[in-house]
């Protein structure tokens, strides 16, 4: 077992300062950090070789700890992603466990919240990332605009 120290960070200047304005009023100063025991870890770079290469970027049944039987982790676990692409816009939505790969783009996206098939959770955009809980119960997935990459990191929680 060993321990990972995630922190955010997020300040802005008051909208109106001369240097790098920011959107509210008032300057801003958010700060949140925890230590969380993780077992395994987990990276991957995922290669997207044109807009119409879906990708399964996490298998929620196939990864440590998973009880196959009822698709959850004991514990769950926490992802981060880097849209590494210099130009690509990346996209990260979920499936089904054992679903297939398919396209994220908008005119796939349910807009009654009825989506039996996958939807779209968030688009990175170049050098953007991301850090969000999971608990394995789906498939995490992942298209892209254009050929770009996607690096990832899987730390299962205890």
């Amino acid at each position: 077992m060993g321990k990972i120290k995630p922190t955010l960070s997020l300040t802005a200047n008051a909208s109106g300062a001369s240097s790098e304005p920011g959107p509210l009023s008032i300057a801003l100063t958010l700060s949140a950090t925890d230590i969380l025991d993780v077992t395994d870890v987990q990276s991957k770079i995922v290669t997207f070789a044109s807009d119409t290469d879906h990708k399964v970027i996490y298998d929620g049944s196939g990864l440590s700890g998973t009880d196959t039987a009822t698709e959850t982790l004991a514990f769950g676990g926490f992802i981060y992603f880097k849209n590494t692409s210099s130009a690509a816009n990346v996209y990260i939505g979920l499936d089904h466990d054992g679903g297939s790969a398919s396209d994220l783009g908008v005119a796939d996206q349910a807009e009654d919240g009825t989506a039996t098939a996958a939807f779209r959770l968030f688009t990175l955009k170049p050098d953007e990332f991301a850090w969000m809980p999971f608990d394995g119960t789906c498939d995490i997935i992942g298209d892209a605009t254009t050929a770009g990459t996607l690096e990832c990191w899987y730390f299962d929680r205890t």
